[in-house]
């Protein structure tokens, strides 16, 4: 009997959970923001498939949620494109030796942080969880001895109490800002607000708050036409001057182009304004706005004066790094951001660089690092390209998706946390300790009765151990290798050492990794660049990058043969008959061609595929595509055991819409986008073809396959492969 990854998967059960872990993640994978990063339920049932006999489907739920600690023992996963560690985790969980690749650095320092815990006292057992928690906890309460206290000073702002007379402190939860423009005609400054709806909360009995246009108070109402009780303007809500690159002069009604008539004549972003602050009353426990007074704006010109006066270590701290060209920094630079620092106002930076300076001076290395990826997250949501969602009344970080847009009314957080809000220190602290206990006490979730439990499968502990090389892997009880490189070079791996490599490779256009992740790496290497080469750079060295980005110049055919080189390279590494397992999707055939080019390149044959509803990701393909829920397993083999039997192109498609039938049923999902739909069908393409493709001469396959995918996404093409018979 085969196993089950060649026989069929049970795919409606492994998409079902992967659609709920998309919208709830495991704490092991909240360590740290990375793009693109597929469930865990995809890369679990990927592995256990590796290893279960194909008559085990009928039980694989039950299988799923069972130990299965000793599952891959003795076995050998490589993941070449590593990301964010998915496929290392649930190697180490289920027994095997992981071996994770990425060249970028980034990627490969969160990787590292979700693997490691911080070393124990000599005496105690390294699996102990508490006092893994303690030590973590002791460092944290450090920091906040010597740092927190000056941070949240920063961020308080007076309220006046009505009930005890008194003007009183309170914490400040966010800071709402807006940026202004000058207008070429009138020269009146212009605040681009495109509403005036600062909360949209639909809460019984809760009024919403609003800021007037004219004279910037807080009016609160929820009614769409609102009069203001301080100037007595009336105003609607919705209706703002900036729509779009739009903005409509109200002192003029010059109707003005933002990025045509504003920032191709300036040097500089736009600058900003306070104009309203949200706040926690820990006195009362209460929430509330209220509008920047003179404290606040002298407290905030304070750190102004001693951040241009900055000198010694906490300058050192700071970014200085200038913003590189690329696919995604363009969308910035458009908007005059030519350094990293310029994404931060004066009093994140400040502060930022101080809780930096003090986790420098942690003397254990491992927990120094732990704390700077933990550092490194918080500045996703201490960033003024962070926006307040007013449906929710809370901040999202800036990377909610995997783009820079330049943000007209941008929010600062509270870098420390008050107990109220989302994406300060103390809050991404929290989540790390849940993912170490993760580490030690991993879990799946399972619904019962419309509850989530979770249940503890304690055997599943992971961390690693990292060895220096191959032999010392081997040769040992370590347990992972973690290298910063790049695929196309695997020579650390002896020819068929590896049992099977199982990877979520580069999407074509999708994301330039190495531009986007840039802004994490700045504020990082300088504390890692004395000990890892690959953060000495002055910029993450996009030169061994898969992808395509016109902007630096590289094209469609280099990604193809730089994958294909990496393919090469996993071939020769894999054991006879082991398979390359990968997962992918693309809205264009074009995307789906540059990867069967690849494939064949490496002479690799698509044996089995299988769609996998997977996270729900705006905008990952391309700015342009459809709603796509799922992506397409891979399953593929060096060797071919098929058939050479005779097919003609009419007989082929009947045979890829019969076995789309097929998986459609089992799939189970009447919801599918027609994006979805094509993807499973790209998918059969693959599967059909490679069952026929052994008698075509090898320099017409890819022109066939090229075809064949052109035929599934336009069925009004004319299909040029009409006479070519497959045998």
């Amino acid at each position: 009997m085969a196993k089950m990854i060649y026989e069929g998967i049970p795919i409606e059960f492994i998409s079902q959970i992967s659609k709920k872990e998309a919208n709830s993640r495991k704490p092991i994978y909240q360590i740290h923001k990375w793009f693109g990063r597929k469930t865990d339920a995809i890369f679990r049932s990927i592995l256990l498939a590796l290893e279960l006999e194909g008559e085990e489907s009928v039980k694989f739920k039950e299988i799923y949620y069972k130990e299965n600690s000793k599952l891959l023992q003795g076995k050998i996963i490589l993941d070449p494109f590593m990301g964010g560690g998915v496929t290392l985790i649930n190697t180490l969980r289920l027994g095997g030796k992981a071996v994770g690749i990425d060249v970028n650095p980034v990627a490969w320092f969160i990787t590292k942080n979700e693997l490691q815990l911080p070393e124990v006292n000599t005496n105690k057992d390294i699996e102990d969880e508490e006092e893994i928690i303690n030590i973590l906890t002791s460092e944290f309460d450090k920091l906040e001895k010597n740092v927190a206290k000056e941070i949240k000073e920063a961020y308080t702002t007076s309220i006046y109490d009505c009930n005890e007379n008194i003007k009183r402190k309170v914490d400040i939860m966010y800071v709402l800002w807006v940026k202004k423009v000058r207008c070429p005609k009138c020269g009146k400054n212009i605040k681009l607000f495109s509403s005036y709806q600062i909360t949209k909360l639909k809460k019984e009995g809760f009024e919403n708050y609003n800021i007037c246009p004219k004279c910037g108070d807080i009016v609160k109402g929820n009614e769409r036409n609102l009069s203001c009780n301080k100037c007595h303007t009336s105003f609607d809500r919705d209706e703002g001057i900036y729509k779009g690159r739009n903005v409509l002069c109200t002192n003029c009604n010059e109707k003005i182009n933002l990025i045509k008539q504003v920032m191709k004549r300036k040097n500089n972003p736009l600058s900003v304004e306070m104009y309203a602050i949200q706040y926690y009353d820990s006195k009362t426990g209460k929430k509330g706005f209220k509008v920047p007074d003179k404290e606040d704006l002298d407290k905030y010109n304070d750190i102004k004066k001693r951040i241009k006066s900055l000198s010694g270590s906490m300058s050192m701290f700071i970014p200085k790094t200038k913003i590189p060209g690329g696919y995604n920094t363009k969308q910035i630079q458009n908007h005059n951001y030519k350094y990293w620092r310029q994404m931060f106002n004066d009093r994140q930076l400040y502060y930022l660089s101080r809780l930096l300076e003090e986790i420098s001076k942690i003397s254990n290395e491992k927990i120094k690092e732990l704390f700077l990826c933990i550092f490194s997250n918080t500045v996703n949501a201490n960033n003024m390209f962070c926006i307040y969602n007013s449906q929710c009344a809370k901040i999202e970080p800036l990377f909610g998706d995997h783009h820079m847009a330049p943000v007209i009314n941008p929010v600062e957080n509270n870098i420390w946390g008050t107990k109220w809000g989302r994406g300060s220190f103390t809050k991404y602290f929290r989540g790390f300790i849940q993912s170490k206990r993760f580490n030690l006490s991993p879990y799946e979730r399972v619904t019962f009765n419309g509850k989530n439990k979770n249940i503890i499968l304690k055997d599943e502990k992971f961390y690693s151990e990292f060895a220096e090389n191959f032999e010392e892997m081997v040769n040992s009880d370590k347990n992972t290798i973690l290298k910063c490189d790049t695929a196309e070079n695997l020579s650390f791996l002896p020819s068929k050492s590896v049992d099977a490599v199982v990877t979520d490779p580069p999407y074509y256009y999708a994301i330039n990794y190495g531009e986007i992740s840039e802004f994490f790496y700045v504020w990082t290497k300088e504390i890692l660049r004395d000990k890892y080469s690959y953060f000495q750079s002055e910029h993450i060295l996009c030169d061994d990058e898969v992808t395509v980005n016109d902007i630096k110049g590289i094209s469609k055919e280099e990604f193809v043969n730089k994958l294909s080189t990496c393919f090469k390279e996993i071939g020769r590494v894999l054991k006879d008959d082991s398979p390359l397992i990968l997962t992918y999707n693309n809205s264009s055939a074009e995307g789906w061609f540059v990867l069967a080019e690849s494939l064949i390149n490496a002479g690799f044959y698509v044996e089995k595929t299988y769609p996998i509803h997977t996270e729900l990701r705006a905008g990952l393909i391309d700015n342009r595509r459809e709603k796509m829920n799922y992506d397409l397993v891979i399953v593929a083999r060096l060797k071919s055991n098929f058939a050479s039997t005779e097919i003609d192109i009419d007989e082929f498609l009947r045979k890829v819409d019969l076995e789309f039938g097929k998986t459609y049923c089992e799939l189970n999902d009447k919801n599918l986008s027609n994006l979805d739909i094509l993807l499973i069908k790209v998918g059969k393409v693959l599967e059909v073809y490679s069952h026929h493709c052994n008698g075509i001469h090898e320099g017409r396959r890819k022109d066939i396959v090229k075809e064949l995918l052109k035929c599934i996404y336009n069925k009004d093409y004319n299909c040029n492969v009409n006479n070519i018979k497959f045998f």
